[in-house]
């Protein structure tokens, strides 16, 4: 099966890989950044295991709904590569910003605290470790989904 998404000629299987990866890797990364958080030191596994999950069950709409505005403001009819530039930027700015504001929220509501060896943003005051993971993940799950993002290593070539 075969579908435009965003008229950028991106199929199924294309969103797929992208979906896939994004829950890969946001569920690695919730998992690896547990220590940066205060209740990495109260709670058991179970509990952690649920809190890495339910992160990112959050991530992924995110990604998804990051990727579906971006294509809808920039995607372009038989666009080559499927995902050009402008869509790949906007897709990890949208995420980036959501993430920024969450926190922002979540540290105001008490929902989460971050432990001492989370680095901060100077100014926003939220964990450096949120934000990088939207700086990082994105660009893999774009480039699985076959964008160009980046760029593949063509042999003959540095």
């Amino acid at each position: 099966m075969s579908v435009s998404v965003g008229g950028s000629g991106l199929g199924v299987a294309a969103l797929r890989r992208y979906v896939l990866t994004v829950a890969a890797g946001n569920l690695a990364w919730e998992v690896l950044q547990l220590p940066l958080y205060h209740i990495w030191y109260h709670a058991d596994a179970l509990r952690l295991a649920f809190i890495a999950l339910a992160g990112t069950s959050g991530d992924i709409p995110i990604a998804i709904v990051s990727l579906v505005v971006a294509f809808s403001l920039f995607g372009r009819e038989r666009a080559t590569p499927p995902i050009s530039p402008s869509v790949a930027w906007t897709t990890i700015g949208i995420g980036l910003i959501y993430t920024i504001g969450s926190e922002m929220v979540h540290l105001r509501l008490g929902t989460w605290h971050y432990a001492a060896l989370m680095p901060r943003l100077p100014l926003l005051g939220v964990g450096l470790g949120p934000t990088l993971q939207w700086v990082a993940i994105p660009p893999l799950a774009l480039r699985a989904a076959g964008g160009c993002f980046l760029p593949r290593h063509r042999p003959g070539t540095v």
